[in-house]
């Protein structure tokens, strides 16, 4: 990502990747707020769905929203796609393509159960589930 974005760092420190790009990432945020009560958020690049997070209620997801958005902000500028745009079938595709995944039960950081699965295509998807509830859902799409 450093080397697609023109960023040079001494130890290959993402803080230095943040830090070279403050000004569109908090232009960015500044026009991608927080909506009151969203639990989760779907990201396209051009008309590609490139992620999806799910949590489960929306002060997690408001706790969380700005290092995301971050996170894909960078994401978008190193795919420099067209402003076309995906549309919410797209979404909802990507989302039921998952059940039909083989999940496998990982080491959780913390607290609860983590599961992982990876589609045909290179998606990657976790979910982390605390007394069979989902805490947060992810699926990072193979650009």
């Amino acid at each position: 990502m450093q080397a697609n974005l023109g960023v040079v760092s001494g130890t290959a420190a993402m803080a230095d990747t943040f830090s070279a790009y403050q000004k569109p990432l908090d232009d960015f945020r500044e026009q991608v707020k927080y909506v009151e009560g969203a639990c989760g958020l779907a990201v396209a690049v051009g008309g590609q769905v490139v992620a999806c997070d799910l949590f489960d209620k929306p002060s997690t997801c408001q706790k969380v929203w700005d290092r995301l958005l971050s996170g894909y902000v960078l994401d978008a500028l190193e795919l420099k796609e067209t402003q076309a745009g995906a549309k919410s079938e797209d979404v909802q595709q990507l989302l039921s393509g998952l059940t039909g995944l083989r999940w496998d039960r990982a080491d959780p950081v913390g607290e609860g159960e983590e599961w992982r699965a990876e589609s045909d295509a290179g998606d990657h998807a976790s979910a982390l589930t605390c007394e069979e509830t989902l805490v947060h859902g992810s699926v990072i799409c193979r650009v």
